[in-house]
């Protein structure tokens, strides 16, 4: 029988395989080659529009102080639709860009296009065309997420580590890096998705990381993350090293009886709850009265009215985005409405809800909707935590949440759990560390009982989506101090 090992030397062993750094995602000239021999396979008349988008992504995982992930890897999206003459239109999504996969791609959405509902006649809907406006030039583009190549992500992850191996703790977490591209473009030469902005090929770059630190014995937890379009901003070692230090802070946790406490809330969890504010910003529920917006049936013009113009949370709260802020970047969103500045609540009063464009056009009157809350900054004041701290007689400070879940979406009262770190406070100090406890409270009713804010800083907001070319959504918050916080039990995770 051969021996294993002279079996494993014989085999000759290949240096690690590497992908050529100028082809991570397509550049223009390559999507328009891509769209060109679309359009020109394309048969029977009609019109053909290609949505090219293009991605890299690196990433390293680890846990227990070693990596068990890392990879580089690279793909692409090419959507072919084809509008034939009567208006009916299919669509096809392919990875694959020789010839001969994208003429299967062209005959298959003709043949999607083809299909007709048994018994109905083809009204195609033609909304007016949107009027051309200029896009915003933007941040959303660093060098240094790019540059963040698999060796340095490496060295990161070794510095990151090491102050939390030398105090006998366990850290664990993930680095993301990404670049990625996206252009349509029409057969008939407009552009297609991007029909209103000049410059239709926008590239850009985003980074995230998150890690938590515990103990050998599973019995405290510190953790610390934050993401942004461009690496420079993220401190690695600033952020392992608030993650420690929480860590060894929250070591043998008391137990607390539940019940409403003054709460300090760090930005991460200030976020944590206004995720649950910005997915019920939709005026289209509001007037078919659901969500949290909508206020009574008006008889008089048999609808329902909304509580837009009145004041719903704390007149320090103001809340919005605009895309030439170089902190948040260009979030993109439906035609007409992914480049305008929008203010969703105001001084505390609701001055604006999400709709499309198709009901601004029919209900409105107007050419232009409102996107959805994808990415925020959100009014602060100038109280540090420390100043909050000083000024709380008793009450506890709270790094994060997780595990929320709406209970109720007329008053958006939900349920989750304090995580990675809860300190009592007594005196204008912090006394000691306390065990988890599950949480029962609105945001709505949060934001209606601020006593301190801090200033807005950046948050951990990760991207979770299907395609990795899709931007980070970011949002800006500042801490809060808040009375009668409502936890209801207590809980054993840490």
């Amino acid at each position: 029988m051969t021996d294993t090992r002279e079996w494993r030397d014989a085999v000759p062993r290949r240096a690690p395989v590497r992908l050529v750094d100028s082809a991570r995602f397509l550049s223009k000239a390559e999507c328009e080659a891509i769209a060109r021999r679309v359009f020109a396979l394309a048969r029977g008349g009609g019109q053909s529009q290609v949505a090219i988008s293009s991605w890299w992504q690196g990433e390293l995982r680890w846990a227990r102080n070693r990596v068990n992930l890392a990879s580089d890897r690279r793909d692409i999206r090419v959507r072919i639709e084809r509008t034939v003459i009567d208006g009916h239109s299919g669509a096809v999504t392919t990875n694959q860009t020789d010839d001969a996969s994208l003429e299967a791609a062209v005959r298959a959405a003709e043949r999607n296009a083809a299909v007709r509902p048994a018994g109905l006649r083809p009204v195609p809907f033609e909304p007016p065309p949107v009027p051309r406006m200029l896009r915003p030039t933007t941040a959303i583009w660093s060098e240094a997420t790019y540059a963040l190549d698999t060796e340095s992500r490496s060295d990161i992850v070794r510095a990151i580590i090491g102050p939390a191996e030398e105090r006998k703790m366990l850290s664990a977490g993930y680095l993301e890096v990404r670049g990625a591209s996206r252009v349509t473009v029409n057969s008939d030469h407009s552009t297609g998705y991007d029909a209103p902005w000049d410059l239709p090929y926008t590239q850009w770059t985003q980074a995230q990381l998150s890690l938590t630190v515990r103990d050998q014995h599973g019995t405290s937890s510190g953790w610390a993350g934050l993401s942004s379009y461009d690496w420079s901003a993220i401190n690695a070692k600033e952020l392992a090293v608030r993650a420690l230090e929480k860590a060894l802070a929250s070591r043998d946790p008391v137990a607390l009886e539940p019940g409403r406490y003054t709460v300090i809330l760090e930005a991460q969890a200030v976020a944590d709850l206004i995720e649950i504010v910005a997915g019920s910003m939709s005026r289209l529920d509001a007037e078919s009265g659901r969500g949290p917006w909508a206020l009574q049936y008006d008889e008089a013009y048999h609808r329902m009215r909304t509580k837009l113009g009145r004041k719903v949370v704390d007149e320090r709260i103001t809340i919005g985005h605009d895309p030439v802020d170089p902190a948040l970047g260009l979030v993109f969103g439906n035609l007409a409405t992914g480049a305008q500045p929008v203010t969703w609540i105001e001084h505390g009063v609701l001055t604006n809800l999400s709709y499309p464009r198709d009901y601004a056009l029919s209900q409105l009157h107007t050419d232009t909707g409102v996107r959805a809350m994808a990415a925020y900054r959100m009014s602060g004041g100038d109280t540090t935590i420390e100043e909050m701290i000083r000024t709380t007689k008793r009450g506890l400070l709270v790094t994060r949440f997780s595990n929320i879940r709406t209970l109720e979406s007329g008053s958006l009262l939900a349920t989750g759990l304090t995580r990675d770190g809860l300190w009592l406070i007594e005196n204008g100090n912090i006394s000691k560390a306390v065990k988890n406890f599950r949480f029962t409270e609105s945001p709505l009713f949060a934001l209606n009982s601020l006593e301190q804010l801090g200033p807005a800083e950046r948050v951990f907001r990760p991207t979770v989506v299907n395609d990795s070319a899709q931007p980070l959504t970011p949002a800006i918050v500042p801490p809060l101090k808040v009375r009668d916080f409502s936890f209801t039990s207590t809980i054993d995770a840490i």
